[in-house]
């Protein structure tokens, strides 16, 4: 693996050449240039971070949003190697089935991609994160009385674990490092894509120009493009390549930009710890197989019909604020961004008593031990469901490169209250027919406990956004087809949850990865029926074009 400062280059303007350029070297990126690179064919990844978190660049995340509702902008993606993997929490967990299927209940069509070719993927992901193979769904724990209390055949909840790896795993880059050595790899760093060369006549990108913040310009050439830059860039670049082509390249699409959604989250209780040790055998974290194992609450099939509502799951979370547990969680995420917090590290070492007391619970317990001051909150995370109002656009504001920020119109709905409202009443239900009420009571919010105070004033998004490019059969209203390549522009495809036509009630990483292994099988088996062909048109720049316009705003359509 070769990586490369943009900065570094002793030439301020160069050009490179390969079948494949990928661009962005998060999750996706590299999951789909490693798969690709050890078949043997070359890949040059473009990255607009560095090794480490640069503010500069990360200001490049900014949004427009007049009414400030989307606030995860900067605090859920980064920029660099590895993307937002670097400060992933790691939950791993699939959509379920019936999610992705048609629910004529909430007027929602099956995804034209069956999540069933995606589940040979499972095992290859695991291993790599060092997952356990042990089911998502049901009562994974065989022993021990705390996982007996819930029910695993509840009519209206359904009954998940989600795994995650260590801190340390969850920084892709980080894994990559250890298994990938391969030579056909070509990373850029510093590398913000800014210019598109186009050939109009026959529908396709020939090259895209990266520069970096001192100027420096890295033109490359290739036959195919995959853009794997998160859901908000990667609808941004899409609606860049848009205005460079006068907005004709989408011009028979209705739906670039629109429908964006994510998961709304929302404390509704806080668990009562007056018998410390039972909450913290029901609720606390659990390891199998050394794997952890997080409590997911799934509203049911039967329930969202039933409510004709859309999916939502519950969890939950510790306070850690003012715990040594705090300090703990802070040296295991520096070690995840490759900044040791000596300081944390420091202070987590005088408290060696409760750490010894963890490791006892971890070893004969299989279980995080958490001190009985620290508050279990329960939160609800329900699926927004796709509404074309919802959407990201261009702006007339530009970032540093003097290219259109992303303009946010979003906000929650109605439909996403009663979401929250049906949730609330089957997680009150359950809690009583699985005897919790009398254990662990829930002192429920005010919001939560009055329907007449709306959740979502409250509510935040999850930094689970997607929908922006979303996949179907009909180019008129969608942006790529099942094969993930746009409608539009055949030889640019797309590798990120802006595919995803709803986002069901699980968190979208394990799917996002899924995903990125697919379309690089798929791109090896086209790859092994055609002779690699090299671009060799001269493109049309159209980049610097577009940075420089300053009149009407560009592809607000």
């Amino acid at each position: 693996m070769t990586i490369l400062n943009l900065s570094t280059l002793e030439n301020p303007q160069s050009t490179v050449q390969a079948p494949i350029c990928v661009i962005g070297a998060g999750i996706a990126g590299l999951f789909f240039a490693r798969k690709v690179a050890r078949e043997g064919h070359k890949v040059i990844v473009l990255e607009s971070g560095y090794e480490s978190f640069d503010a500069a660049i990360h200001g490049l995340n900014e949004i427009e949003d007049a009414s400030q509702r989307y606030s995860r902008a900067l605090t859920g993606r980064y920029r660099g190697l590895g993307g937002t993997s670097s400060r992933w929490g790691g939950r791993v967990i699939p959509i379920s089935r019936h999610e992705a299927a048609e629910r004529s209940y909430i007027s929602q069509t099956a995804w034209p991609f069956d999540l069933g070719k995606l589940d040979k993927y499972n095992g290859e992901i695991e291993s790599l994160l060092k997952l356990d193979d042990s089911f998502y769904d049901g009562n994974v724990f065989d022993d021990g009385e705390a996982p007996d209390r819930f029910p695993s055949d509840d009519p209206y909840l359904k009954l998940r674990w989600a795994k995650c790896p260590s801190f340390k795993r969850c920084n892709i880059a980080t894994v990559i490092r250890k298994e990938l050595k391969s030579p056909n790899i070509e990373i850029w760093l510093g590398a913000t894509v800014c210019g598109f060369g186009v050939d109009r006549e026959h529908g396709r990108l020939n090259s895209v120009t990266a520069r970096d913040i001192d100027g420096n310009t890295l033109e490359v050439r290739a036959d195919e493009f995959v853009v794997a830059a998160g859901t908000i860039e990667t609808t941004r670049l899409l609606l860049l390549l848009d205005a460079a082509t006068d907005n004709q390249a989408f011009r028979r699409c209705d739906a670039l930009g629109r429908y964006f959604q994510d998961h709304l989250k929302s404390t509704v209780a806080t668990i009562s710890r007056r018998n410390a040790l039972l909450s913290n055998s029901l609720f606390a974290y659990r390891f199998l197989n050394s794997t952890r194992r997080d409590l997911h609450l799934e509203l049911s099939e039967a329930a969202q019909r039933e409510d004709r509502v859309s999916s939502a799951f519950a969890y939950v979370s510790m306070d850690l604020e003012g715990s040594p547990l705090a300090q703990l969680k802070k040296v295991a995420q520096s070690v995840q961004r490759r900044q040791f917090d000596l300081d944390s590290a420091w202070r987590m070492s005088r408290n060696m008593k409760l750490l010894a007391q963890a490791a006892r619970w971890r070893l004969l317990r299989g279980q995080l031990f958490v001190p009985a001051d620290i508050d279990f909150n329960l939160l609800v995370c329900v699926e927004q469901l796709p509404n074309r109002a919802n959407r990201i656009r261009l702006a007339e504001a530009r970032d540093r490169f003097g290219m259109p920020k992303a303009l946010f119109e979003w906000s929650p709905r109605q439909e996403d209250e009663r979401t929250f409202r049906s949730a609330i009443s089957h997680i009150g239900a359950y809690w009583r027919r699985a005897g919790f009420e009398e254990s662990c009571p829930l002192d429920w919010t005010k919001a939560a406990a009055d329907p007449a105070l709306p959740i979502i004033e409250g509510a935040e998004a999850c930094a689970h956004p997607s929908g922006s490019t979303r996949m179907g059969s009909d180019p008129a209203h969608s942006v790529v087809g099942q094969d993930l390549r746009c409608h539009a522009v055949p030889n640019v495809a797309v590798a990120s949850a802006s595919v995803f036509p709803t986002a069901g009630s699980a968190n979208p990483t394990f799917t996002i990865m899924k995903l990125a292994l697919w379309l690089a099988d798929s791109w090896l088996q086209k790859a092994r029926c055609t002779a690699p062909v090299y671009t060799s048109a001269s493109p049309l720049e159209l980049g610097d074009e577009l940075a420089a316009m300053s009149s009407a705003p560009v592809g607000q359509t």
